[in-house]
């Protein structure tokens, strides 16, 4: 027995192991992707394809909008406007916060029920244990749309503001970029003594799995606001940063990733902050 009827525009990777994991758990599917080829293996498999957006959004009340970005989005949503009043879309497009509350706008414009995704996972984590997908937009929309939507993962609906979700993302993929970038960085310096990528990530990963514990007692001093925990200051830091630096030259590796965090630590320290615990760093991040 069917669950239900979805549309999905897009079959990139992403898109396409969505459609899979629809169709096992028995939703009935319409497909529509610019390259029509991409449509076939999902035919042979059980869905329906559609020859234009128009076709793929007439056949469902749920659509899912799995593109490249938030200009493709809006260049295949907006000529159907019309056609979508009263239907609920779920965006899983990777966009800013801004390009989603644009988006949520547009569609509130419409009579279009909105949803905003990020999918913090893998196309071959889709379906398994560890995928996440973040939500934010009409709760109304999460709410007819959830059971579908718990098929790809654990789905957490977190607010109504539809950049939530998107600004999550973008958070986490950040601390993620930054923590690989410092990866590359010791790899690249171990390597000057003959030292493998694989054992130097061995090393990198126990030693990170010891600290991150920590992060949450780091955070709290940031939430206090004062920073003068006694903790570790700013001229500690700044004297551990050029360290680092200074090493990383001297094996003939260009220090560029350590700098940014450099830079900060020596603006507070000129301008009196020397003794402020070093998560002072914080409250230079926001642009003025």
């Amino acid at each position: 027995m069917s669950q239900g009827t979805i549309s999905i525009l897009g079959l990139g990777n992403m898109g396409s192991v969505m459609t899979e994991r629809l169709r096992a758990a028995g939703y009935t599917t319409t497909v529509w992707n610019r390259t029509a080829a991409k449509t076939e293996p999902h035919v042979k498999a059980g869905s329906t394809a559609a020859a234009t957006v128009a076709a793929a959004v007439a056949a469902s009340d749920l659509i899912l909008v799995v593109l490249l970005d938030h200009a493709s989005v809006r260049e295949h949503l907006d000529p159907v406007a019309a056609e979508l009043e009263g239907k609920v879309v779920v965006n899983l497009t990777t966009t800013t916060p801004n390009e989603a509350r644009d988006t949520a706008a547009w569609a509130a414009d419409h009579g279009i029920v909105y949803l905003d995704g990020a999918i913090m996972a893998t196309p071959d984590m889709i379906g398994e244990a560890g995928s996440l997908l973040f939500y934010s937009g009409s709760e109304n929309a999460y709410a007819i749309a959830r059971p579908a939507l718990e098929t790809f993962g654990t789905a957490q609906f977190v607010g109504t503001d539809a950049g939530v979700a998107s600004l999550k993302d973008m958070a986490l993929l950040s601390a993620m970029d930054l923590m690989f970038s410092g990866f590359v960085q010791a790899i690249a310096m171990m390597r000057t003594a003959g030292a493998t990528a694989v054992d130097t990530a061995v090393e990198v990963e126990a030693w990170l799995a010891a600290m991150l514990p920590h992060g949450k007692a780091l955070a709290a001093i940031i939430d206090g606001g004062t920073y003068d925990t006694g903790g570790q200051n700013v001229d500690f830091a700044l004297t551990g940063s050029t360290s680092m630096i200074t090493a990383s030259r001297e094996q003939g590796i260009r220090a560029d990733l350590l700098e940014s965090h450099h830079k900060f630590l020596k603006e507070l320290s000129a301008t009196g902050h020397g003794n402020s615990d070093w998560l002072r760093v914080i409250e230079l991040l926001t642009i003025r």
